[in-house]
């Protein structure tokens, strides 16, 4: 068992890199940046090469040194919970691979890994969510909450078929994955041995007015809001990892609402990951944001949490 005071020199050392990283890029390394890549006189982008390989091999191990400390931060402290990911429309399978292998290394076992399709959350398919509600509430193991909408049953239920075994689990499961219109797919089944939820989102989750592409479909932050809510019952809790990159980010949407739920911002980087895991233990129905985006109160858990 790492002692608690181990804990605290550890975390000092992660503070530490990260600042470096913060002092590397707001002085001397942006400014290197900067020139690396300025238009010149003539119109054309000129590149200072030399300049970037450097940038990068100065990234590269500020990644690994921070992914070194996270390792040992973090180890044991998830030892025998059976996790289930959750993938989100449009996240990075990069991003899924990084947060898996740190619950893996943090002693999680990997029950399963499941992915919400478009249908999940596109606004457009508001009506056929409202239709399947009605079915899956009837086959629901857990109480679904008087007050949950058409978004929030489908999300209680999928909670279900993670985290509960059974017929009704079944008939639930078969639901969500019917092949003509299908909610979620199992990618690897955990068979409803889950006892954690981590859902993980895509790195940018600004809705559509407010974005840059056009081709970005219409997302409907009440199915985002149901399924915050719903995996904060699961047995062992659950976190949801995202983007709070801007105030109408999804992520920070149920922040400001105050949603009963954990989260953890900057999806992708080493220090969302740690975050994540340092969270879950103790992730719950209550209101709990980590990162440095829209909304977060701390950067990280309370240390103290894993004496």
């Amino acid at each position: 068992m790492i002692n608690f005071r181990y804990h605290l020199v550890s975390l000092i050392a992660v503070f530490i890199a990260l600042a470096i990283g913060i002092i590397l890029g707001a002085g001397p390394l942006q400014a290197r940046i900067a020139r690396s890549v300025t238009p010149a006189e003539t119109g054309a982008i000129n590149v200072d090469t030399e300049a970037l390989a450097q940038a990068e091999v100065l990234i590269s191990a500020e990644r690994a040194g921070l992914d070194h400390l996270s390792s040992r931060l973090s180890a044991g402290s998830l030892k025998g919970i059976p996790v289930v990911t959750v993938a989100l429309p449009g996240t990075d399978g990069a991003d899924i691979a990084s947060a898996r292998n740190a619950l893996s290394q943090a002693g999680a076992t990997m029950a399963g890994a499941v992915t919400l399709t478009d249908n999940w959350d596109i606004q457009g398919m508001e009506q056929y969510r409202q239709t399947l509600s009605t079915p899956l509430s009837s086959h629901t193991v857990r109480q679904i909450p008087a007050d949950a909408t058409s978004d929030a049953v489908i999300a209680y239920a999928i909670v279900d078929v993670l985290t509960t075994t059974g017929a009704e689990r079944d008939i639930a499961a078969e639901i969500l994955t019917d092949a003509t219109t299908p909610i979620m797919t199992l990618d690897e089944d955990p068979k409803g041995t889950a006892q954690a939820v981590v859902v993980i989102g895509p790195r940018n989750s600004v809705p559509k007015n407010i974005a840059t592409d056009e081709n970005i479909p219409v997302r409907s932050s009440s199915a985002w809001m149901g399924l915050a809510r719903a995996i904060a019952v699961a047995p062992r809790g659950g976190v949801l990892v995202g983007d709070a990159s801007h105030a109408q980010s999804m992520l920070s949407q149920i922040r400001s609402l105050s949603v009963p739920v954990t989260t953890v911002d900057q999806v992708g980087t080493s220090s969302a990951n740690l975050a994540m895991v340092l969270a879950l233990p103790t992730a719950n129905e209550q209101a709990r944001s980590y990162g440095v985006g829209e909304g977060a109160s701390e950067v990280f858990p309370p240390i103290d949490k894993l004496k």
